[in-house]
């Protein structure tokens, strides 16, 4: 009775609670920028510094000079799920930001990005969810009739992963480009969980409070080639990250212990492959495609025995795209796309708090220049997730909006 109750309230706490980004990894989060919201898919673009994330060695196509952008997205989310005929949701907002810079010159180039790769948000179950539920049942069974009724109780958690980026990029010819960068990533996760029981005994409340932290390292490689002058190609590969989480326990008041301060349990970030192809059909017609192919399995992640989840079963996921841009003048440009994710997950080892389901997604907005050398970008997204549920009857929904805005500027 106790290991079932310690893993079942474990489960939604420790298995990773993740953001409102949208990607096919399980950990690894691909919406960095605004001009990424309005098309879906930026693998094998050339026209704005944020491809310093996605298609690095493209940035060799762009007009000498620096370039400074800056994106904030804001996703208007709300998760939920339900169990034993009780549904329990959470419609905390986020903000994420996305800062890049390029630097070109000749056959030369330098670009620097701040990105939130892995997480970047929070849920916070007021009224408590799946988990606290069970938190409370199972003290309530084991205590000897003196506590019956849960009367409050709630979850919090929060994750995000800083990376900072750096790299250069090479001219080889006028078709062929190649890159070469490193990213450093900061990660940090915090997890809050509690019920609070009343019966005979005085009423006490039972609860966990910790974070996990550490940091690591990774390498992107790029190339870019355009063949002729309407098609650009972009494939670009990032190696995994080693992230080793430790815990910093600060309160576990429940019977026998969840957390163990100190403990430490591998979560590296995934290494992924992309590839895209940009078509210009005219001057004012642009069609670009690609596949964001995330490695999953190339990692050996820790399985917790105290999760109900196992950590260590996990499929390759990819984001599929396509979308559609049109120049409508020299100001103005519109664009519309659309995202096809498959993550790579069963629902039996989902997070229940932030479960990772597959999605269609469809983004949209405008580009515009209202002066020489600055541009602005809006864009908006809609994520539309296939629901899901558990072997033991859980039922996962997601509902998500992003809406970025993103400012460039270019220094003479």
């Amino acid at each position: 009775m106790k290991k079932l109750f310690i893993f079942l309230c474990a489960g939604g706490i420790i298995f990773s609670l993740t953001s409102p980004i949208i990607a096919g990894g399980i950990d690894n989060k691909n919406n960095f920028s605004a001009e990424w919201i309005r098309t879906l898919n930026r693998n094998a673009a050339t026209d704005s510094a944020d491809i310093a994330v996605y298609n690095p060695a493209g940035v060799m196509k762009m007009e000498d000079g620096m370039y400074l952008n800056l994106s904030i997205q804001y996703a208007i989310k709300n998760y939920s799920h339900t169990f034993a005929g009780i549904e329990y949701d959470t419609d905390e907002p986020d903000a994420v930001p996305g800062l890049f810079s390029v630097y070109k010159k000749g056959r030369w180039a330098g670009f620097a990005a701040f990105t939130i790769p892995c997480g970047g948000g929070s849920v916070d179950y007021e009224k408590g969810d799946a988990t606290t539920v069970t938190l409370g049942t199972q003290i309530i069974a084991g205590s000897g009739d003196l506590f019956d009724t849960i009367i409050d109780q709630a979850l919090e958690g929060e994750s995000f992963y800083y990376g900072l980026t750096v790299g250069g990029a090479y001219a080889v010819n006028e078709k062929l480009s190649v890159s070469l960068g490193l990213r450093y990533i900061d990660a940090s996760r915090e997890f809050k969980g509690h019920a609070t029981l009343s019966g005979l005994a005085p009423t006490t409340t039972f609860g966990v409070d910790y974070e996990e932290t550490d940091d690591g390292w990774g390498g992107i490689i790029g190339l870019n080639y355009a063949p002729t002058e309407e098609l650009n190609i972009g494939l670009r590969y990032e190696t995994k990250t080693s992230i080793d989480l430790k815990t910093k326990l600060k309160k576990d008041t429940v019977p026998g212990g969840l957390v163990t301060d100190g403990a430490v349990r591998n979560r590296d970030l995934p290494a992924l492959f992309s590839v895209g192809a940009s078509y210009t059909f005219t001057p004012k017609v642009r069609v670009e495609g690609g596949i964001t192919y995330y490695l999953n399995d190339s990692v050996d992640w820790d399985d917790n025995p105290i999760t109900g989840a196992d950590e260590t079963k996990k499929d390759n996921g990819y984001d599929a795209g396509v979308t559609l841009e049109y120049t409508f003048n020299s100001q103005w440009k519109g664009s519309v796309g659309y995202m096809y994710t498959d993550v790579g997950l069963d629902p039996d080892n989902m997070s229940a708090e932030a479960p990772e389901l597959d999605a269609h997604t469809i983004g949209f907005g405008v580009g515009y220049e209202p002066i020489s050398d600055i541009n602005l970008n809006l864009g908006v997204l809609k994520a539309f997730y296939d629901d899901a549920k558990t072997t033991s009857g859980i039922e996962f929904e997601k509902d998500l909006i992003i809406i970025g805005l993103g400012i460039q500027y270019k220094f003479r």
